[in-house]
């Protein structure tokens, strides 16, 4: 078997280290280009893809905001009501629901609303997760749902002009379009990415900013005639891959967030209520929690969660269609359209 001579192994040795320092930049650079694109990555029902004309400038104040883009607290009008008469109390509800699945044949709720023998509540979902109204909004820069907003203003005009006591239902946190304007509100994962959670982008509970746009929301409807604004999902998502400097925990920064709407409308014409909690929270004597997706199985189970509450059966309130009794003594909204009943 023929050797192989020193200056041979020396040469080989020389260049085996040469490949390995070549693979191992090669390495890192893959590294460094994966962290630096991730704050381009955007997520659509499609899949993933890039999109190198996002502004990724983290931790300043986006353009837009800073542009007037989204105008000032004060610039809509609310009435404030006088505080010896306005009502310090959850309210009754009884009536009914409509959700987006309904919207999405508007002249079948504009019929049911015309058949209802009495005024009566009706709560009307009027913001999506991807951050779209569904209404002819007064905030600046709002992304509107094309195909609905017409058919909807028709279905607000009716519910006022007949009488109804309206209240809307709202996407608290899940708002692609928000966070896509304004990446310094969004949750993010590691490289500057937006984080996904439930098919959307997540602001971040605690941003002034959001915190100041969940105002501007509420104020805007209460112009529309909404008596009680209903924050959705209203809970920090849980996940590992979300980058947050928690200097409180999960549940505290979501209280505290509830107080301060809370105590921002505490002497207007607004009642503040919030939507499928995860953690507790601190309600004022007008609020009410919306619960969908209930059953008469976990009925009991749900209730418990809230025995905090100074009165379940007033502010608990059931978006259900069923009939089982043991929903009986909780306020409860039906579904207008009888399709959705069960």
């Amino acid at each position: 078997m023929r050797s192989i001579s020193y200056r041979t192994k020396q040469r080989l040795a020389k260049t085996l280290r040469i490949l390995l320092i070549l693979l191992a930049f090669l390495v890192l650079f893959v590294i460094l280009a994966v962290i630096y694109l991730g704050r381009y990555v955007v997520y659509t029902p499609d899949g993933a893809h890039l999109d190198f004309g996002r502004n990724t400038a983290l931790g300043t104040m986006p353009p837009a905001a800073e542009e007037g883009g989204m105008p000032p607290i004060e610039s809509i009008r609310i009435d404030y009501a006088d505080p010896n008469t306005s009502s310090q109390t959850a309210e009754l509800l009884s009536g009914y629901y409509i959700d987006q699945e309904m919207l999405a044949d508007p002249d079948a709720v504009l019929q049911a609303i015309r058949e209802l023998d009495a005024p009566c509540t009706v709560m009307i979902d009027l913001k999506a997760k991807d951050g779209s109204f569904f209404y002819s909004t007064g905030i600046e820069g709002a992304k509107l749902a094309e195909n609905k907003v017409s058919q909807v203003d028709k279905i607000i005009s009716t519910l006022k002009n007949r009488g109804f006591t309206m209240i809307a239902r709202v996407e608290s946190f899940q708002d692609s379009a928000f966070a896509l304007e304004h990446l310094n509100c969004g949750l993010s994962i590691q490289g500057g990415a937006l984080w996904v959670g439930n098919g959307s982008y997540w602001l971040d509970p605690a941003n002034e900013t959001v915190i100041s746009y969940l105002k501007q929301i509420a104020r805007d409807l209460a112009g529309k005639g909404f008596k009680e604004i209903v924050f959705d999902h209203f809970y920090f998502p849980e996940s590992n891959y979300i980058v947050y400097d928690f200097e409180k925990t999960r549940a505290q920064l979501i209280a505290n967030t509830a107080t301060e709407l809370l105590n921002f409308f505490a002497s207007s014409n607004i009642t503040i209520s919030f939507g499928n909690l995860q953690t507790p929270i601190t309600l004022n004597d007008a609020s009410h929690i919306f619960i969908d997706g209930a059953t008469g199985s976990n009925l009991s189970a749900i209730v418990h969660d809230y025995s905090g509450l100074d009165d379940t059966s007033v502010r608990l309130v059931f978006l259900t269609g069923s009939k089982d009794n043991r929903f009986d003594g909780y306020q409860i909204l039906r579904p207008l359209l009888a399709k959705l009943a069960g």
